[in-house]
């Protein structure tokens, strides 16, 4: 966890920023929500994918492991009672609050048991919630500079793998390629899960 914290204040690059938007925008528009909701954002690291949800939330929480994530978090939503965030380890630890979205971009590949989450998040659903998961598609394990170093536990995901966590938790699953990053001479797709 310390690199995200070390990472935290040069976390906000143009790519980064750009990406994702492009990455929310593309969930926003697949999901068709109706608003006002209340999200969760999981991983949110400074809120980049997760505020690009404000215009649809009632309430929006921001989860991390990451304080100096949080503390970046927390600066760009002071003022708004509505937006919190809270340091909490949801592999190891419970939240015993319900959400109608649950959004998550770019967070999965660093958990040690994503199908675990899935089922997890589910009891954390109302009625009609959805989950959507944005991460990378399965990639050769070239993506990250130093994958041991950045908490890599996984290289994306096939869409196997994910049908695979839809049927154990017994939700649907809606799955896109909505973005590629292109690095290293290649491009990495991102894909959308959306569960409900």
């Amino acid at each position: 966890m310390s690199h995200f914290n070390e990472m935290a204040a040069q976390w906000d690059s143009e790519d980064k920023i750009q990406m994702m938007k492009t990455l929310a925008d593309q969930t926003k528009a697949l999901l068709n929500n109706k608003s006002p909701i209340d999200i969760m954002d999981f991983g949110c690291g400074t809120g980049l994918f997760g505020l690009e949800f404000a215009d649809q939330a009632k309430s929006l929480l921001g989860v991390d492991t990451s304080e100096g994530m949080l503390e970046i978090f927390n600066k760009k939503t002071e003022g708004h009672d509505n937006f919190q965030s809270q340091l909490i380890d949801l592999e190891n630890e419970n939240l015993n609050k319900k959400f109608d979205l649950i959004v998550s971009s770019m967070a999965f590949h660093h958990l040690k048991n994503p199908m675990a989450m899935i089922q997890k998040m589910k009891t954390m659903l109302n009625p009609d919630g959805k989950l959507a998961i944005v991460d990378l598609d399965h990639e050769d394990g070239t993506f990250h500079p130093d994958n041991k170093a950045m908490g890599v536990q996984h290289h994306g995901f096939s869409k196997e793998d994910i049908a695979s966590w839809a049927k154990e938790a017994q939700m649907k699953l809606d799955h896109h390629i909505i973005n590629k990053v292109h690095k290293n001479d290649k491009d990495y797709p991102q894909f959308l899960a959306i569960f409900s």
